[in-house]
């Protein structure tokens, strides 16, 4: 078994329906348990977007993507910690190669040094 961290994207997709209270109270939950299980590199939130189907009868979800360094090993406790939560309509976690890290490291470089600028 590999014990070596690696780079993982875990995307959830949240209901449309839930509080602003009930939709942060979902994000620091798994915002810490991915802390407590790796480190978080970066937090996107996409925003309202439209479904390619109807989930559990929502046209639209609040995407979240969570850039995280974990263990292998703790996948599907993260996987498994994500499906018990109800307002949780998906998720998906994969895993980022070297390339593509290095490319959001350059991206969300670009945006913090724009934004440093304005």
């Amino acid at each position: 078994m590999d014990f070596k961290s690696a780079c993982y994207e875990t995307l959830i997709v949240i209901s449309p329906t839930v509080s602003a209270e009930e939709k942060n109270k979902i994000l620091y939950n798994v915002e810490t348990f991915l802390k407590r299980e790796g480190e978080i590199l970066y937090i996107v939130n996409w925003g309202k977007k439209k479904l390619a189907y109807f989930i559990n009868k929502k046209k639209y979800g609040l995407f979240y993507i969570f850039y995280c360094k974990i263990l292998k090993t703790s996948v599907k406790k993260i996987a498994k910690q994500i499906t018990q939560n109800e307002n949780i309509i998906r998720f998906l976690i994969i895993k980022i190669t070297k390339k593509s890290k290095y490319y959001l490291d350059e991206r969300f470089n670009i945006i913090l040094n724009k934004r440093n600028n304005d």
